[in-house]
């Protein structure tokens, strides 16, 4: 055979070594303990393309990436963050690569935000979404602020004294309006407009500035949150007591909104609400 000095052996060993660390990557992320969802080729167009009532933030990665390792902790972070108001992904791109091709990524980590609204193409009959590329700082901060940026503030209709009736009246959708602390509508009452758009109509009146709307649905304190069933008037309109925290909220305005929607077809929500 050949002569073989242990020095050679060693190095022969490492190399080795490290090419069986290189293929065997330690997985980026732990999803059992995260508030991420593990999105793969199987699973993205159900979880997340078929979701017409959530913004996801989605991360392509890879295992290996340098850059991805270095990201991971924002990137977990921003979901914790945003836990209950913007749905977070992540897409190991080099098992899932049918999405990752779909989506052009050609590079990583590559973060995209799909919007909520859902699309079908009336020749293929394949459901889509708008994404949008995120470019901002690899941060938990960065991605926060982008994210919350694109929650829909439409579905969230403006209540000032003097306004409440007609607040009221319009539609024919259970109401439920917020009287906060602060001038501005926060990401989470986005967020619940959003998951329960065409079952309640949300409002948001700033407290402080609507002292008539306040007595009125007999509330004396800032944040109050209230319900009107459809067709009511603010005399009988119900109290939450709860905690101010998403899950909570969710699950009683759920209990008082409309019939849940027939699943997408891409009709925008269903008759245009």
């Amino acid at each position: 055979g050949l002569p073989t000095t242990s020095a050679t052996m060693q190095k022969y060993m490492r190399l080795l070594l490290a090419l069986a660390a290189a293929v065997a990557a330690e997985p980026l992320y732990d999803f059992s303990s995260s508030a991420l969802v593990e999105l793969t080729d199987d699973n993205f167009e159900t979880l997340v393309v078929g979701d017409a009532t959530s913004l996801w933030v989605v991360e392509f990665y890879a295992d290996w990436c340098g850059h991805c390792k270095q990201f991971a902790p924002g990137f977990a972070k921003a979901a914790g963050n945003l836990k209950g108001i913007v749905k977070f992904g992540a897409v190991n791109a080099e098992k899932a690569s049918k999405t990752a091709s779909l989506y052009g990524v050609n590079g990583y980590p590559t973060v995209k935000v799909l919007m909520p609204e859902v699309t079908r193409n009336p020749y293929t009959g394949k459901l889509g979404k708008v994404a949008k590329d995120y470019g901002g700082p690899r941060t938990a901060r960065g991605v926060v602020d982008y994210a919350t940026s694109l929650l829909p503030s439409e579905l969230v209709a403006a209540v000032t004294d003097g306004g409440l009736e007609s607040f009221l009246s319009e539609g024919a959708l259970p109401k439920a309006l917020l009287l906060g602390s602060k001038p501005a509508v926060s990401p989470l009452l986005k967020s619940l407009a959003l998951a329960l758009k065409g079952r309640l109509q949300l409002g948001y009146a700033h407290g402080e500035a609507a002292p008539e709307t306040a007595t009125a649905l007999g509330v004396d304190g800032f944040p109050r949150l209230a319900v009107v069933p459809a067709g009511k008037g603010a005399a009988e309109s119900i109290s939450y007591t709860g905690e101010m925290k998403a899950e909570q909220l969710l699950a009683w305005l759920t209990s008082h909104a409309g019939p849940p929607l027939p699943p997408t077809d891409g009709g925008g929500g269903g008759g245009g609400g």
